[in-house]
């Protein structure tokens, strides 16, 4: 004949807490009351407003006489890059690399925004600002003096999209508007 051993607090503990979670997490049935209602948050759940991401933003503002396009950014970082976009730039770049203040010429040009840009702006890149902690840098610093912050909220969903089937963030990528 077999003895039954009651469970130990601890053991109870990793039972049943899975269980709390689940309901206290909302993951299944309906919200505890008192909880505010989900923040919008657009994409997953609000209508996503800029799908194509980049291009989506980067356009053309005629009534703030605004030309964001890349193909316009670009012409003009051949030149000259901004002082203030520079500094943000050169802080993203490898040690030891010092930016020139302009942009070289690419062939690549605007049919795949951003991804031609993860040619050359790689994690590893030993000669220019990986594009990840650069865009990082150029959006969401600033305060009231960036445009994304005060137009766009500095809204992440705007740039990075949820694949709902696999949990995977990913970024939009396509032609210039």
């Amino acid at each position: 004949m077999k003895r039954l051993v009651s469970p130990t607090p601890a053991v109870l503990l990793l039972l049943v807490a899975p269980l709390a979670f689940s309901a206290s997490s909302g993951a299944t049935g309906p919200p505890p009351e008192g909880l505010p209602p989900a923040r919008k948050i657009p994409g997953l759940t609000a209508p996503d407003t800029y799908p194509k991401g980049c291009v989506d933003c980067h356009i053309r503002y005629p009534e703030q006489k605004l030309d964001e396009r890349f193909s316009t950014l670009m012409a003009g970082w051949t030149t000259k890059v901004d002082a203030g976009l520079l500094k943000k730039a050169q802080a993203a770049a490898p040690a030891g690399v010092t930016l020139k203040g302009k942009h070289p010429q690419t062939p690549l040009g605007t049919k795949d925004i951003p991804r031609s840009c993860l040619g050359c702006h790689t994690k590893a890149s030993r000669t220019a600002p990986p594009f990840a902690q650069m865009i990082h840098l150029i959006h969401l610093t600033g305060g009231d003096q960036n445009r994304f912050l005060g137009v766009f909220q500095g809204e992440c969903t705007l740039c990075h999209k949820l694949d709902t089937a696999t949990g995977r963030w990913v970024m939009a990528s396509g032609p210039e508007i």
